[in-house]
Formats: structure tokens, sequence, C-alpha cells
């Protein structure tokens, strides 16, 4: 006899399979979903790391063509900055020289208690047996921090004065007092940018050199020679009106730079065509090759010195004024100069300093040419690779 429990057990097999079947496809299912949910987000995922990769190429790449484009002004900016710090530092103690002679007094009365600096070489001698390397380069590095950006921004805006004036005139060449007007422009912006740190070396160099008096007027002691770049401003800002105090002589300052870097880039220029002419024989060696480039800066120099170190005493003068034991208290530039010239006479007190600066002035303005068309020609270079 059949048993019909048979079937009803096949059919629950039948069933239960079934079940398992459609459970598992269902599972399946549930995996495919989130195979794709994960496949679509990893997609996205790649999809916005190539977008921040894109976005990143392209920064760098509108960075890349920015520096390119504007190559040219960026090594100036560099090469100026480079070749200011080179040129001061090798003629570091002359230039603390040359602002010691300057400020101080002409009376008698420094001279007899020995405490007045003489000649050059004396001098040197002094501040070398005084006060030794240090003695040196004593405000060297306030000089290099202020002479970085100070000649990169005198090379670099000359360059885009000449190309302003190039544009507004339509010469393709610049005549000489459009050429006198860059130079000018470049000194003045130059000055305005960076004369509180001038300031603050000045008074660095004359506080550390054996000639301050201890006085209720006002002079630095002792404790003032121990200031720093830092402490030195602050005590300037302080007791001296501020920013008032910091722009002390800075017209002053202004109207004598502005005509000395004018002529020293208008000789330099003119002397390079005749010292350095386009068709120079490409048989004369590297050494020669120096050797000119150096004459043509320090020929600048020099000359451009003769006609404007009366500005400088001026600058200094006017810097120093607060030191009641190196000068007196003046009432603007013009009391200054007429100070000057009614104590000292014009050509001794206008002029006092002119050899040291002279010394000075001759190998530092042929280094400061030569290293900035030596680091522009080398970065020119670099970028052509």
């Amino acid at each position: 006899m059949p048993s019909y429990n048979t079937p009803s057990s096949s059919s629950t097999t039948i069933i239960n399979a079934n079940t398992n079947i459609v459970r598992h496809r269902q599972h399946t299912s549930t995996d495919a979903d989130i195979a794709i949910g994960a496949s679509t987000s990893t997609y996205e995922i790649v999809e916005e790391e190539l977008d921040h990769d894109n976005d990143t190429q392209s920064i760098g790449r509108r960075w890349k063509d920015i520096m390119s484009d504007n190559s040219a002004v960026i090594n100036t900016f560099i090469a100026g900055g480079l070749a200011g710090a080179a040129s001061r530092t090798v003629v570091s103690p002359l230039e603390r020289l040359k602002i010691i002679l300057q400020v101080q007094a002409s009376s008698s009365s420094l001279a007899s208690s020995g405490q007045a600096y003489g000649g050059v070489w004396e001098s040197l001698g002094r501040m070398w047996k005084n006060e030794g390397w240090r003695g040196f380069m004593k405000g060297n590095g306030i000089n290099v921090v202020r002479i970085l950006p100070y000649s990169a921004l005198q090379f670099t805006s000359y360059g885009a004065f000449k190309s302003i004036l190039g544009s507004w005139s339509g010469e393709p060449t610049l005549s000489t007092p459009l050429r006198l007007t860059a130079g000018a422009g470049a000194g003045i912006v130059a000055v305005a940018a960076t004369y509180p740190l001038d300031l603050v070396r000045a008074r660095l160099s004359v506080a550390t050199s054996g000639m301050s008096i201890k006085s209720s007027a006002g002079g630095f002691t002792a404790e003032d020679a121990k200031l720093g770049m830092v402490g030195m401003t602050k005590k300037v800002y302080r007791t001296e009106g501020g920013l008032r105090g910091l722009y002390r002589g800075c017209w002053a300052t202004a109207v004598g730079v502005a005509p000395y870097v004018s002529l020293n880039f208008y000789i330099y220029e003119s002397l390079k065509n005749v010292i350095l002419p386009s068709d120079l024989p490409k048989t004369i060696t590297e050494p020669e090759l120096i050797m000119r480039k150096l004459s043509c800066g320090a020929l600048a120099g020099a000359t451009s010195l003769i006609f404007t170190h009366p500005f400088d005493v001026l600058r200094r003068k006017l810097q120093v004024a607060g030191m009641a034991s190196m000068a007196p208290q003046y009432n603007g530039a013009i009391d200054c100069i007429k100070w000057i010239i009614r104590k000292e006479g014009f050509w001794k007190g206008m002029y006092r300093g002119l050899v040291p600066n002279l010394i000075k002035v001759t190998p530092s303005i042929a280094v400061s040419f030569y290293t900035f068309e030596t680091v522009r020609d080398l970065l020119a270079a670099m970028g052509e690779e």
C-alpha cells in the first residue's frame, strides 16, 4: 500500500530547497549589491583623488607658469639681494669706520680724551686692538639684513622703471634723462622700504665704538653699547617718538641716495659700453674679463660718491641726532647743514669721512655689480635647462 507520507516529505523537501534557493538568491543579490555599492564608492573616491591630484597639478602648473613668466624679475631680485650682501660684507670694517668719522664731533674735548678717531689705517688698527674681528664686523649683521632687500629692490625697481619709462616714451633706447630718472626712482623705493634698519645700524656702529659718553641729555651709555639690533630698535622707538624716530633723516637720505643710485647705474652702463663692448675679442682671458667688469663698478661707485658724499654725511648726522654726546639736536636737515658749515666749514664738514668712504665704495660697488650679473646669468642658465 503506497505511503502518502513520501509525497508529503518530498514536497516539504522541495519547498525547503526552493526556500533555500530563494534565500541563497537573496543573499547573492545582497552581496552583489554590496559589491556594486563598494565599487561605486571606490570609484567615487578614486575620482575625488584624481580630481584632487588634477587640482594640485593645476596649481603646480599655474605656479610654474607664473615663475616662468616672471623669471627675469625673480632672478634680478635674488641676484640683487646677494650682490648687496656680498659687497657690504667685504668692506664691513670700512663701512663702520666711515660712520664713526662722519658723526664724531670735531671738538678738542674728544681729541684730548683720546676718543676721537683719526686716520683710516690708524683707526682700523685701533678698532682691531680694542674689539678684534668682532669690531670689524660690528653692525654687519643688521647691514646684511638691511642690504638684502635694499639691493634687491634697487636692482628690480631700476629694471621696472626702465621698462615703464620705455613704454611711456616709446624710445627703443632710453635717453640719459630717463635713465637717470629710473635710477633715482629705484633709489627712493629702496630707501623708503629699509630706512629704519639703516638708522639702527648707524646707532649700533657708534654706540660700540668707545665714544659713547653717559649724558643726562640723552647720549648712549655703556649699557646701550650692549644692545643688539632688536634692543636698539626698541630704544629708538620708545624714546624718540615711534616711527618718526626710526625715520629720522629719511627724506635727506632719499635726496642723497636718488642721485647716487642714478649716477651709479648710468655711469656703470656707460662704462660697460666702452670697457666691455659687444664686439669684445673672443681671445680675451677670463681673469681679464673679470677685471674689466670690476673696473666698471669701481669707477662708477667712486665717481658717483664724489658728487653725493655731503648727503651721506647729512644723513648720518641726522640719524645720531638723539645722541647728545655725539651731535647737537637739529631742527631738520637745513638746520643741520647750516650748523656743519658754520662750525666746520663746507669742505671739512660736508666731506668728512670721504677717504674711507671712497676706499669702501670702490670695491663695494665693483663686487656688487659683478656679483649681480654673475648670479643673474647663472640663474637664467639654470632656468633654461
